[in-house]
């Protein structure tokens, strides 16, 4: 039986990225980047995947999968959520100094259009 779950080694279209600071059960502190990516379809046109990456707790690239986009984002979603009560102290935002913003971040630019006053 082969595997027919995708195989992705970076997730190239991240929805959240963050870094939480943490303690483990065993009372490390610990800092890990949460990545969920962008929800795709699968193969078979019917089910879809966001792919997850939890540096310490998953190992490599993990998949959550639903019936469509919105339900394999929401346990995408649900996954992250066990985790954050799984550890104690939890704080997100905690990118460590020295690690650069996540590339393709730009400040969007705002239109000011000109409003009539009457």
């Amino acid at each position: 039986m082969s595997d027919w779950r995708p195989k992705l080694t970076v997730i190239g279209d991240p929805v959240a990225d963050d870094y939480w600071s943490y303690r483990t059960a065993e009372g490390v502190k610990r800092t890990s980047r949460v990545t969920v990516g962008r929800p795709v379809p699968l193969s078979d046109g019917k089910d879809w995947y966001c792919p997850i990456h939890f540096e310490h707790v998953t190992q490599g690239i993990d998949y959550a999968f639903g019936v469509g986009p919105v339900d394999a984002l929401m346990n995408a979603m649900y996954f992250i959520r066990r985790q954050f009560y799984r550890f104690d102290r939890v704080s997100p935002r905690a990118r460590p100094a020295g690690v650069p913003k996540r590339l393709g971040t730009r400040k969007r630019a705002v239109s000011k259009k000109k409003v009539r006053k009457r």
